[in-house]
């Protein structure tokens, strides 16, 4: 497993529980805004203590095998996260796929480095992990994630309805998906 990856702007970093203040202070800059998208986190999301718990399980699941989380930092600013790219429900080998998401810093959109870290960690993934099907589940409202991914190169596959539950609603998705050639 590839814990670090570099781009021409960025490093994208897969982190354990001793980064939970920068984890939780990226949340808390955004969580308005990543709340309107995901599913309720419950009541302690937003503490130190949660953080360093879920990074502490996502740590373990990596180590399994069964995800990858990458935090995105910029190469002039390696202490502030930017946003992060997860892949989850690794499942090989069979179906060799996952399921991609992806977040960015309000103050970091429209500069193109959340497609920069999806196409620089795919390869990855699809190489390390044996990875052939990348799947993206999207909000149909969602214009500007639709438009990444599908300049990245996903397809639009359908809407799957009733998908996800978000602030107590259920709601359909796009889904989406990249073929890679390991």
């Amino acid at each position: 497993m590839k814990i670090e990856v570099t781009t021409d702007r960025l490093v994208l970093k897969v982190l354990n529980y001793d980064s939970a203040q920068k984890v939780l202070d990226f949340y808390l800059r955004n969580g308005s805004v990543f709340e309107k998208y995901e599913p309720v986190m419950g009541e302690d999301f937003y503490t130190l203590s949660h953080q360093r718990k879920l990074l502490d399980f996502e740590y373990k699941n990596i180590i399994k095998g069964i995800m990858v989380r990458y935090w995105i930092f910029e190469k002039d600013n390696p202490n502030r996260i930017i946003g992060t790219v997860s892949y989850r429900n690794i499942v090989r080998p069979i179906y060799e796929s996952c399921t991609i998401g992806y977040k960015m810093d309000q103050e970091f959109l429209n500069r193109g480095y959340c497609s920069e870290a999806i196409r620089a960690t795919i390869p990855v993934i699809a190489r390390d992990y044996g990875v052939h099907r990348f799947e993206a589940l999207i909000l149909p409202d969602n214009k500007p994630s639709i438009h990444m991914v599908e300049k990245i190169g996903f397809k639009y596959e359908g809407l799957l309805k009733d998908k996800i539950n978000i602030n107590g609603k259920r709601l359909d998705h796009c889904m989406y998906a990249y073929l890679a050639n390991n």
